[in-house]
């Protein structure tokens, strides 16, 4: 799995269109298929995030290449005040910590 973050900082008067733009997208996203989650938060300064889980890779890629993608992010980048910003990244497991018993 991939977990994929992106950072979007809108013009402050553009606030509640990028916003729209946003939440109609994310119900694209979500049906798209390898698309396990997608959560969106709005910041300070018109700054918004998504956070989004992908089964793959490829899954990811493939939603980037499409005409889904390509034809919003015309859309929805004139309102950007900075270039977005996006890192994808996969969890790590860590081991299991175990804790010494104290007497009672």
């Amino acid at each position: 799995m991939l977990w994929r973050w992106v950072e979007i900082r809108a013009y402050p008067e553009r606030a509640d269109i990028v916003c729209s733009l946003l939440a109609e997208q994310a119900k694209r996203v979500r049906r798209f298929p390898g698309c396990l989650a997608l959560s969106l938060y709005r910041g300070e300064n018109a700054d918004f995030y998504s956070l989004s889980l992908w089964e793959s890779p490829e899954a990811l890629e493939a939603y980037r290449q499409s005409e889904i993608f390509r034809s919003f992010w015309l859309i929805i980048k004139k309102h950007f005040r900075a270039p977005a910003k996006a890192v994808s990244f996969e969890k790590v497991s860590l081991p299991k910590i175990e804790f010494p018993s104290y007497p009672a």
